[in-house]
């Protein structure tokens, strides 16, 4: 048994989530990735995976051999790819993601002259406001207003976020604002379901750490820009990034609540370990870092 490339069909497999995909991404046939995972666990003289007909599901020693040799896989694997992207022909698709009003700033101030510079790269931009499956998708780079969602994958900062909590004039007139973030279940909130724990608001409390409460209300929606419509029109209150409101709060449309409680989140590029290795990825990321400015998204 070659028990390196043993250990990376089965790093393949963890990633990809099934034998076909992991086989597809190495250009490989099932009957090889199946028998290679077999002598893996023969040699290793334990069950690293359970397989039924729907899905593969890792065993605690399964999950355990996969943080040991992951990183062994991407520094072998990084040893076949060039030092220098320089004089290499990048070409390829790339499949990005990021909510649609970063989408939108990026169309709009830092992919125009991409093409010009990576004239073989194809990039097939996903824009939507879900946390997309990064693997299960086939998304190469994510661009999120998030915390990073697990060791597998790396996060290079481009910018902040402050979440902030507002409403309009009319509303506070008829009915008063808010004096704490406890008093919001007094309140209409306008849930934003395209978020996760939508019902959950989080602040900063005065120790400097994180509070959340549970609101809800008459109305939701899947979209920001949706909830800051019905926030000018006097609806309710809403919570959402800086960069949905700014401009209204510059003009007078919003107000905003509690700014002293508002969160402050990182923008940043999200890739998978197994990028590290790819000049085609690592030209990209480091195409966005160099012209994305945190004044995009104010």
């Amino acid at each position: 048994m070659d028990k390196l490339k043993a250990m990376t069909i089965f790093n393949a497999v963890v990633e990809e989530g099934t034998m076909t995909a992991a086989a597809k991404r190495l250009g490989i046939a099932n009957s090889v990735v199946s028998k290679n995972l077999n002598e893996l666990e023969a040699w290793l003289g334990r069950k690293l995976i359970y397989r039924s007909t729907r899905r593969l599901n890792l065993s605690l020693e399964g999950k355990a051999y996969y943080e040991k040799i992951k990183h062994i896989v991407v520094a072998v694997e990084s040893l076949e790819q060039p030092d220098s992207v320089e004089n290499i022909e990048l070409t390829g698709v790339i499949k990005i993601t990021a909510p649609v009003i970063i989408g939108k700033r990026l169309c709009e101030y830092v992919l125009p002259h991409f093409h010009t510079e990576f004239p073989g790269i194809h990039l097939d931009l996903l824009l939507s406001d879900d946390f997309n499956d990064m693997i299960e998708e086939g998304i190469d780079i994510a661009l999120r207003i998030s915390k990073l969602p697990d060791s597998n994958f790396i996060a290079k900062k481009v910018g902040k976020q402050t979440i902030r909590l507002v409403t309009s004039l009319s509303y506070v007139e008829q009915f008063g604002a808010p004096l704490d973030f406890g008093s919001l279940n007094r309140h209409v909130c306008i849930v934003d379901n395209s978020i996760a724990n939508a019902k959950r608001w989080g602040f900063t409390n005065t120790e400097g750490g994180i509070n959340s409460v549970h609101i809800d209300g008459p109305m939701a929606v899947n979209d920001a820009e949706c909830a800051v419509i019905l926030c000018e029109a006097g609806v309710g209150i809403a919570q959402v990034p800086e960069m949905f409101v700014n401009e209204s709060i510059r003009q007078g449309r919003l107000i905003e609540l509690l700014p002293e409680c508002a969160l402050e989140f990182d923008i940043s590029i999200l890739y998978h370990q197994k990028s590290t290795g790819s000049p085609m990825i690592k030209s990209v990321i480091e195409y966005l870092v160099a012209h994305i400015d945190t004044q995009h998204f104010l």
